[in-house]
């Protein structure tokens, strides 16, 4: 073989090696700095590490929004004169979403791929279907639903997953397309702004949803609420026999339903107050069980109480701005740690990046998310638990994909950002059903959070997260570039 032949040669093979790199997807792990442990370490046992870590992560995301994010969240309600769903789909959805733009702002700057865009796809059938299962299931009663928040959100959010579906469908994103769906994020904030004036105008049209069905058969109860309200903005009282022990501050957003057949009987309101001192932080448990996790928890809770302040103790109550804001940071902060960790043993064990995405990371910054929907829910808040698990999705859309991209086509001097995954136009379109499916179970199960109505919701789940993953595995056909080696 002649030397021209070998170089020739030589071409020809780092030809087909650079072909086959321009073909593959990078890694999502290499996106983080390295761990402790090699894949040969990891596979012996020091993946246990990153399980354990996860674990205390999620025991994090527990105490922040118990303890603090929530309570910001309805103090804000209180000063700011709010519906607590407009809140929800608000101040509570960009809160809890903060992780996803987070993550969606590394994916799209350091890792340059789209585990951003299948994480943000895969919250949205988490937050839509598994978050408000969740609440169904463990809310611990039957909460009614008023419609017009949910129909308000859903419709904002048809309209995000279609504008997505549009922005994505040539695999670019560009500058117009990138603004666009900021500016609609805009629209959505106008159209909360203005949300007493619609609901007024919508709600008396409209007779066969949720608002109406409770009210026709809760008058008395509503009624004497009402007066009572206006009476005493702090008083305990008595509905239909059962006491409501907690201060009147914030306007009724959900009865609850008992097992009588009465419909005047067994309801209770359940409101927040933080009137009185609560209990320290730091109090000692009473149960064994609990008294384990609270020693468990101890940095966690030094770290949360020396850097943010607990409005809800009367001398920090104007603080509850930076209560917020500190909030955002450790949500940003735990979520980058549990989406490291669980990308980390997604790599382990050999799963794909976009399941991942689409699966396990979802779950981990969708964390918030479900915490402070179930803290609301179980407080009798149902429409603003219900308004952050839409509202979230979208703010995700519009903010944590079209905000990230405008500003690397920005920083790229107006070139387009390149989509990788052409199977996330497919799972754009499964997005669209989930929301019509989730109007017309919600509708047939008469506006109520139940354990039946939450169960159908985690089948559907299981289902959608099923079909978009075959999707990302090329079942249906070759969508997605196969993936590069990584020596992480």
């Amino acid at each position: 073989m002649t030397i021209s032949e070998i170089k020739s040669h030589r071409r020809i093979v780092e030809s087909r090696h650079l072909t086959a790199l321009e073909n593959c997807t990078p890694r999502a792990v290499e996106q983080f700095p390295k761990g402790l442990f090699t894949q040969d370490e990891r596979l012996r046992g020091g993946i246990i590490v990153h399980v354990l870590v996860s674990l205390y992560m999620f025991l994090g995301f527990a105490l922040l929004c118990d303890d603090y994010f929530v309570p910001s969240l309805e103090i804000i309600c209180d000063n700011l004169h709010i519906q607590s769903d407009v809140a929800g789909a608000t101040f509570m959805a960009a809160g809890s979403s903060a992780p996803e733009l987070a993550t969606a702002v590394i994916a799209v700057f350091i890792a340059k791929d789209d585990i951003g865009l299948g994480t943000v796809v895969g919250s949205a059938v988490y937050n839509v279907m598994f978050v408000i299962s969740m609440c169904a299931l463990l809310a611990g009663m039957v909460v009614y639903l008023n419609w017009w928040p949910l129909v308000r959100d859903c419709v904002f959010y048809l309209l995000s997953v279609a504008a997505l579906a549009l922005v994505i469908l040539d695999g670019h994103i560009y500058w117009y397309e990138a603004l666009g769906l900021v500016l609609f994020y805009l629209v959505y904030i106008l159209i909360m702004y203005h949300n007493a004036k619609l609901e007024a105008w919508f709600v008396p049209k409209v007779t066969w949803c949720g608002q109406a069905a409770v009210r026709k058969k809760q008058p008395e109860s509503i009624v004497l609420y009402d007066k009572l309200r206006d009476a005493n903005s702090n008083g305990a009282v008595i509905l239909n026999g059962n006491s409501v022990t907690e201060s009147f501050t914030d306007e009724m957003t959900a009865l609850t339903e008992s097992d009588s057949d009465d419909p005047g009987e067994g309801h209770t309101v359940k409101m927040a107050s933080y009137d009185k001192e609560p209990e320290s932080v730091f109090a000692w448990p009473d149960a064994c069980w609990k008294k384990a996790l609270f020693i468990i928890a101890i940095p966690l809770k030094v770290v949360l109480f020396i850097s943010i302040p607990d409005c809800r103790q009367p001398r920090w109550q104007r603080w509850f701005v930076v209560t917020f804001v500190m909030c955002l940071t450790w949500l940003t902060i735990f979520s980058y740690i549990m989406v490291w960790m669980i990308t980390v043993i997604g790599y382990t064990a050999d799963i794909p990046d976009t399941i991942m995405g689409l699966t396990f990371i979802a779950f981990g910054v969708s964390l918030p998310d479900v915490i402070a929907s179930l803290i609301v829910v179980r407080e009798g808040h149902g429409d603003m638990a219900v308004s952050n698990a839409v509202g979230s999705n979208v703010f995700d859309i519009l903010i944590c994909m079209g905000l990230p991209w405008l500003l690397q086509i920005i920083i790229n001097n107006g070139e387009p950002v390149q989509v990788y995954s052409e199977g996330l136009l497919y799972s754009s379109f499964t997005l669209l059903a989930t929301v019509f499916l989730l109007l017309l179970i919600t509708h047939l199960n008469k506006w109520r959070l139940t354990k039946t109505y939450g169960v159908v919701l985690l089948i559907i789940y299981v289902f959608f997260t099923v079909l978009t993953s075959l999707y990302e595995l090329n079942i249906f056909g070759y969508v997605h570039p196969h993936e590069c080696a990584s020596n992480y």
